[in-house]
C-alpha cells in the first residue's frame, strides 16, 4: 500500500511538471467599486471561472491574482451586498492586465428580509416528468443530475436560477450508471458513473462532456481538496486506514510538503492489534501479502479480518478549508481545529466539541463550506429533520443553529447565505425539486 501510495505521488508530480512547463503566467490586476458611486468595496470575491484561481478585493477595493497565460478569462464577482457580475476579459500581449469592475448594490434587499424571516423555502426547478437527483453551481445557474426513470438514463441540464431549463445532453450509454457530482478543485463539475467519469463543460450555452479516466481521476483530481496562492492541498486518505497526510504543493514546483499528520490514535491501536488475534494459518498469509507488496502485516491483517467493515472501525474525517488565506484543519479526532497561514506555519489550535452532541448520532460527519460568506455549518440529524450549526472557524464554537424545513433534504449544499437541497414529499408522486432556504 505505501509503495502503492508513492506511485501515485510519482504520477501526480510528473503530471503536473508537464502541465506546468507548457504554462507562462500574466498578472490580472483591478479595482472594484459600487456603481454610482465610485466607492470602493472590500471583501469581494472574484473567481476565475471553471479554474481553482480565486482571490478577494482589499481594504481598498483591489486585487491581483497570477494566471497561466490563455487568450480570455471569464472573472465572477460576487459580494452579499451586490449583485452578483460576470466579466470577460482578453489578453494581450503585455503581461499584466488592469481592469476596473462596478458592482450594483441589491435593490430588493429589505423586500428580503422580510420574506426570509418566515423561513418559507422556495421552489427554484421542479418538473412533472423528471427527478432531480444532484445539482451544482455554474457561474450564475445551475447544474442538475435529471432522469425520468432510473440514473441509467441521466441527463445533465443547465437552469436558471428560475427553473429556466437552457440547455441538456444525455449521459452516453456507455458511462453506466450516474451517481453524483463531484466539484473538483478546479472549478468543474464531474459527472462520476458507475463505469466512467465525466467532466461538465459549457461553451456558451451549448452543454459539453469530456471521458475522464477514472485512474486518472482518483490519481489526480479527487485526491486534491483545495487550491489557494498558488499552491495545491491533497490527501493520501484510503477509508480502509485510520492514517493520511495532508500534503501541500505549489502550482509551478514539484516538490510536496507534509502539512499534517490525521490519526485517531485509539482506533489505530485496535487496528494494529487485529493481526494478533488470526489464527496461526492466517497470520502467515497476511505476512506472504506483506513482504510481497512490501507493506506492514498488520495492514494486512486488518483488512483480511474484515475489521474495516465492523461497528468498531470509523473512516477519519478531518476536512481541510482555507478561509479567508487562513488553512484549517477541522480535527474531529482530536478535537482541535488547526489555523496555518499563507507560509503554512501553524499559527494556533483551539478545541471543538459541537460534533460530540448528547446522543452521537445526530452529529452526520459532514462540514459545509459558504465560500461567498466564508461561513462553516456542521451538519446534524434528529429523528428525519436535519440541522446547520454555524461554526465561529476562529474559535471553533457554535454560534446558531438552522433547521431545514423539508423533513429528510437531501444533496444539501450551501452558497451565499442559502441553504439548497433536494426533496420530495414523503408518500407523494411528486418528483424531486430543488429549494433553497434562506439561513437566519
Amino acid at each position: 500500500m505505501l509503495r502503492y501510495k508513492y506511485i501515485l505521488f510519482l504520477f501526480f508530480v510528473l503530471s503536473l511538471k508537464i502541465i506546468n512547463a507548457q504554462n507562462e503566467y500574466i498578472f490580472l490586476k483591478g479595482i472594484v467599486t459600487e456603481q454610482g458611486s465610485n466607492k470602493t468595496i472590500e471583501n469581494v470575491s472574484v473567481r476565475i471561472s471553471n479554474s481553482p484561481y480565486s482571490t478577494t478585493t482589499n481594504i481598498k477595493g483591489e486585487f491581483g491574482i497570477a494566471l497561466p497565460k490563455r487568450t480570455n478569462y471569464k472573472l465572477i464577482l460576487q459580494h452579499l451586498g451586490y449583485q452578483s457580475f460576470i466579466k470577460e476579459v482578453k489578453t494581450s500581449s503585455s503581461d499584466t492586465i488592469q481592469v476596473t469592475i462596478s458592482l450594483q448594490q441589491h435593490s430588493n434587499l429589505l423586500d428580503s428580509i422580510s420574506v426570509y424571516a418566515i423561513h418559507k423555502p422556495e421552489t427554484l426547478v421542479g418538473k412533472p416528468n423528471y427527478s432531480i437527483y444532484d445539482f451544482d453551481f455554474y457561474e450564475d445557474k445551475l447544474l442538475l443530475l435529471t432522469a425520468k426513470n432510473s440514473l441509467t438514463k441521466a441527463q445533465i441540464q443547465l437552469s436558471t436560477y428560475e427553473g429556466k431549463i437552457i440547455s441538456s445532453t444525455d449521459l452516453p450509454k456507455q458511462a453506466g450508471e450516474a451517481k453524483h457530482f463531484f466539484h473538483d478543485y478546479e472549478g468543474y463539475t464531474d459527472v462520476i458513473c458507475h463505469d466512467s467519469v465525466f467532466r461538465v463543460d459549457v461553451l456558451n450555452t451549448e452543454l459539453l462532456l469530456y471521458p475522464v479516466a477514472q485512474k486518472d481521476f482518483s490519481q489526480f483530481i479527487e485526491p486534491i481538496a483545495d487550491s489557494a496562492n498558488q499552491h495545491l492541498y491533497y490527501h493520501d486518505n484510503q477509508k480502509n486506514y485510520p492514517l493520511f497526510n495532508y500534503y501541500y504543493l505549489k502550482t509551478n514546483d514539484s516538490i510536496n510538503h507534509l502539512l499534517s499528520t490525521i490519526t485517531n490514535s485509539d482506533l489505530m491501536k485496535l487496528y494494529n492489534l487485529e493481526y494478533y488475534y488470526l489464527p496461526p494459518r492466517m497470520k502467515l498469509e497476511a505476512q506472504r501479502v506483506a513482504q510481497y507488496y512490501k507493506t506492514d502485516k498488520r495492514i494486512v491483517a486488518a483488512l483480511m479480518s474484515g475489521f474495516t467493515q465492523s461497528m468498531y472501525y470509523e473512516p477519519l474525517y478531518a476536512p481541510i478549508f482555507i478561509l479567508k488565506d487562513t488553512i484549517c484543519i477541522f480535527n474531529h479526532h482530536t478535537d482541535f481545529l488547526y489555523h496555518y497561514n499563507k507560509q503554512h506555519q501553524l499559527i494556533d489550535s483551539v478545541s471543538i466539541s459541537y460534533h460530540h452532541p448528547k446522543n452521537w448520532r445526530e452529529w452526520k460527519k459532514q462540514l459545509f463550506v459558504d465560500e461567498i460568506t466564508n461561513k462553516v455549518y456542521a451538519f446534524f440529524s434528529k429523528d428525519g429533520h436535519h440541522y446547520l450549526k454555524q461554526i465561529n472557524y476562529h474559535t471553533g464554537k457554535e454560534m446558531s443553529t438552522y433547521k431545514v424545513k423539508h423533513h429528510s433534504a437531501e444533496k444539501i449544499k450551501i452558497k451565499d447565505g442559502y441553504v439548497y437541497y433536494v426533496y420530495r414529499p414523503f408518500d407523494s408522486t411528486q418528483e424531486r425539486f430543488l429549494y433553497r432556504e434562506r439561513l437566519e
